[in-house]
């Protein structure tokens, strides 16, 4: 049983007041409890918007955000979101009370949920840091574990990847890929999505254009070109090979060239 929670955008719309178009203009997608769903797209397809109507930092023009069966507001559970720029999100003088604040505010047991965060990310060896003197990767899982802290059913992560290595991302992946909550993430990193997403949605001019398993959805590379997403690495790599399906796995691949 998963601790995570359904997450629906059902014809959402959201104009900023200073905008000539709209940033959303009925996005559609659905994430099941416990999933890990990647919301990709190009440079102002809406995705980074899109997120945070879902963690309840706008409410939508029209259309309806829901978390869990009903749709947003008191009583829902719990959404928790960490920015593109982890720094936006600082201002204690060590980890331990930036992980801290989260828990607290809620009413939590501070000390078990601070242990139990810093332990799932692997960065209690950074616990008397100061945040802001952090490597950018360590700041991004700091951000992280600062809202894995206060026990939400659903995380939302605004370009989780962004300066973070390739050992980094995999050190995410498998964090996020553990985790029993629901995430949902935007991203331009259609490798990573393919990698660790269980589904993933495109967005193009503000609207839903595909969704579903990362291996049919990124593996149509007129549909990312269309939507300004640069093709997975293994996807380019089964294209040029012919392949009628695209491995699971640069493992998989591995496999296919030693066969």
């Amino acid at each position: 049983m998963t601790d995570g929670a359904r997450v629906a955008a059902i014809d959402v719309r959201y104009a900023y007041p200073d905008g000539d178009r709209e940033a959303l203009a009925g996005a559609s997608l659905e994430v099941a409890a416990g999933e890990v769903h990647a919301i990709l797209g190009g440079n102002g397809a809406g995705k980074t918007t899109l997120l945070r109507l879902i963690a309840g930092l706008r409410d939508p023009d029209g259309g309806r955000i829901e978390i869990g069966e009903h749709a947003e507001g008191s009583g829902t559970p719990v959404v928790g979101y960490a920015p593109e720029n982890p720094k936006n999100g600082f201002f204690a003088e060590s980890v331990e009370k930036e992980v801290a604040f989260f828990p607290s505010n809620r009413g939590l047991d501070v000390d078990a949920r601070v242990a139990a965060a810093l332990d799932a990310i692997g960065i209690g060896h950074l616990r008397d840091r100061m945040p802001l003197s952090l490597s950018g990767g360590e700041q991004r899982m700091v951000s992280i574990a600062s809202v894995l802290a206060g026990d939400p059913a659903v995380l939302a992560l605004d370009e989780p990847t962004t300066h973070l290595h390739r050992h980094g991302e995999r050190e995410l992946g498998a964090v996020l890929t553990d985790l029993d909550r629901t995430v949902v993430l935007s991203t331009h990193d259609a490798d990573f999505a393919f990698e660790y997403a269980d589904s993933v949605s495109v967005l193009r001019e503000g609207s839903v254009a595909a969704a579903g398993d990362p291996r049919d959805v990124l593996a149509d590379l007129e549909l990312l070109a269309g939507a300004g997403i640069r093709a997975p690495g293994i996807v380019e790599w089964a294209d040029r090979r012919g392949l009628d399906r695209v491995p699971a796995s640069i493992d998989a691949a591995a496999d296919l060239e030693v066969d």
